[in-house]
């Protein structure tokens, strides 16, 4: 019953569409047509999405290599950081007992002869790391010569002593031609504890 019943259904089907009414040559066009269709409507739906999902993976691929290789970058910068730490901590240990920032600038700015002209000298710190705190002092300088200037940043950087420079701001002093005023910020870390 089943059998007859699609028999009959597509038999009404090619009546309807007259395809039974088309000669042979009508019927291949017709056939050609309908493979043209299924290829695109295949291709539109099968091959086109595997193709772009293809290409995004291997940009997708691309770009974490490309992270991966910034990733093992910053590793090494991580690495060689956590090497100059050790260092710095290193030399921190090994200043003088009760080392300060502070009295360590004034001793220096009376060496280098411009300790009359400090007008202020404002100390700071701030949290570091798990390991280190930072120490900072601002100094006021008016009314220096360029040469005591540079007398006295020469005495301050200090490598063994781990005391930099951070930022230095001269200009020339409004009181009087050819001298400088200065204002300079100077950090060193301090182990914690």
């Amino acid at each position: 019953m089943g059998m007859l019943y699609r028999k009959n259904l597509i038999k009404k089907i090619r009546q309807k569409s007259g395809i039974d009414s088309l000669d042979s040559r009508e019927r291949k066009v017709l056939l050609g047509g309908a493979v043209f269709v299924l290829c695109f409507a295949v291709l539109q739906l099968l091959i086109v999405p595997f193709w772009d999902a293809r290409e995004n993976l291997e940009r997708s691929i691309e770009r974490k290599g490309e992270e991966l290789v910034r990733i093992k970058q910053l590793q090494d910068e991580y690495r060689l950081l956590k090497e100059q730490e050790g260092g710095i901590q290193s030399r921190i240990a090994e200043r003088s007992s009760g080392f300060t920032l502070f009295t360590f600038l004034d001793k220096q700015a009376a060496k280098a002869q411009v300790k009359k002209q400090i007008k202020y000298m404002k100390p700071s710190s701030q949290e570091g790391d798990e390991n280190l705190d930072e120490s900072m002092v601002e100094i006021k300088i008016q009314r220096t010569t360029l040469k005591d200037l540079v007398s006295f940043i020469m005495l301050v950087e200090s490598e063994e002593n781990v005391v930099s420079i951070r930022r230095i701001s001269i200009q020339e002093s409004g009181s009087e031609q050819g001298y400088l005023d200065v204002i300079l910020q100077i950090v060193t870390f301090e182990l914690k504890g």
